[in-house]
């Protein structure tokens, strides 16, 4: 009769959700929740091109979804990451939605799986079974600022910091440009953006991953530059998603070269998100770090155009398969160990 019990109640489970198979309805169902672009469609489809597959969950009410992303780990299974997800109308539903995610994943496969909901609280997941990590994979905490619909207004709208910055810059005869697609001074930025990881002891991705990030992406690439040789002073990658805009990728000459330019990279971005309709920009990061710390000067930086500071719960994980979980997370946490003291990693990417 337990028995019976047991898997009574994993069908039910397994019914809770349905596979989402249209990009459209999808989408739709994101952005009415709420939820980022690490959720869209496209970004599941970026991903599969670097070994994981995206599962899209959908409750047939609308009310609940999660794009879980599958990375096959050989010999043990795969492991399951919900980036900025689950997502739900209702706080409250996010536990039982979570574990009903985590049945169904399991029947894929999964040995583990790790959620990072864009919420401030998580309720009460470890009591069903989750562990809050110490790491992150997405940043806990962020700035979001308000897109006005007049440049002058959004310009005034900024604390003085940032004002005196941007026009600053502009007396400095910075200027930027804004490119889609396969951009011509995607190479260029590449390079700063080694030159700005050295600096500031960050990760990097493969090449590789940006020219796709902008080919696949509603992706954006401003540079600023000076200078009749069109010296490249700064430059941001913005991607765009429903009535978000968010800077996932910076990059900067030293402080002492960059005349304000990174302040009007930041003003053009603004009217990037506006031109695409966005609400919101995310400046994505950072939590506050100590001062010394490689990410301070970012911290301050991202602090001087006044968005209000969000912070989320982190992530969370749970061995579905606990054997077979505990030896997975044991050979991740190995594996960025060994990449981190060869200087090629800072942390799990798996997002």
């Amino acid at each position: 009769m337990g028995r019976m019990s047991k898997i009574q109640s994993s069908k039910e489970k397994q019914g809770f959700f349905q596979e989402s198979l249209d990009r459209g309805s999808w989408n739709a169902t994101v952005e009415r929740l709420g939820g980022s672009v690490l959720q869209s469609w496209e970004w599941g489809e970026f991903r599969r091109r670097h070994k994981w597959e995206p599962l899209r969950l959908l409750a047939p009410d609308g009310r609940s979804a999660v794009q879980i992303l599958l990375r096959k780990l050989p010999g043990l299974g795969y492991i399951a990451y919900a980036p900025h997800g689950p997502l739900t109308e209702d706080l409250e539903d996010l536990g039982t939605v979570t574990e009903y995610a985590g049945e169904y994943a399991a029947q894929r496969g999964a040995c583990l799986l790790d959620i990072e909901p864009r919420v401030e609280k998580t309720g009460h997941l470890e009591e069903r079974g989750f562990f809050k990590m110490k790491n992150s994979v997405q940043p806990r905490c962020t700035f979001m600022i308000n897109v006005l619909d007049d440049p002058e207004k959004q310009l005034a709208a900024l604390p003085k910091d940032a004002r005196y910055g941007i026009r600053r810059a502009r007396r400095e005869g910075v200027e930027v440009e804004v490119s889609t697609g396969q951009a011509g001074g995607l190479e260029e930025f590449l390079d700063l953006l080694g030159e700005t990881a050295r600096r500031q002891h960050f990760a990097l991705r493969p090449s590789r991953y940006y020219r796709e990030f902008m080919q696949d992406l509603s992706a954006h690439l401003i540079l600023a530059r000076r200078g009749e040789q069109g010296e490249l002073l700064s430059g941001a990658l913005i991607l765009t998603f429903g009535g978000e805009a968010y800077y996932l990728y910076g990059a900067s000459a030293s402080e002492s070269e960059n005349l304000y330019a990174s302040y009007l990279v930041q003003y053009e971005a603004l009217n990037v998100a506006r031109g695409e309709g966005a609400r919101r920009y995310d400046m994505w990061g950072p939590c506050e770090p100590r001062e010394g710390d490689p990410m301070w000067g970012v911290y301050r930086f991202k602090k001087k155009f006044g968005g209000e500071e969000k912070r989320y719960a982190g992530l969370h994980e749970k061995n579905l398969r606990p054997t077979w979980g505990r030896v997975a997370r044991t050979g991740i946490q190995s594996y960025y160990a060994i990449q981190k003291l060869r200087g090629k990693s800072s942390g799990p990417q798996i997002g």
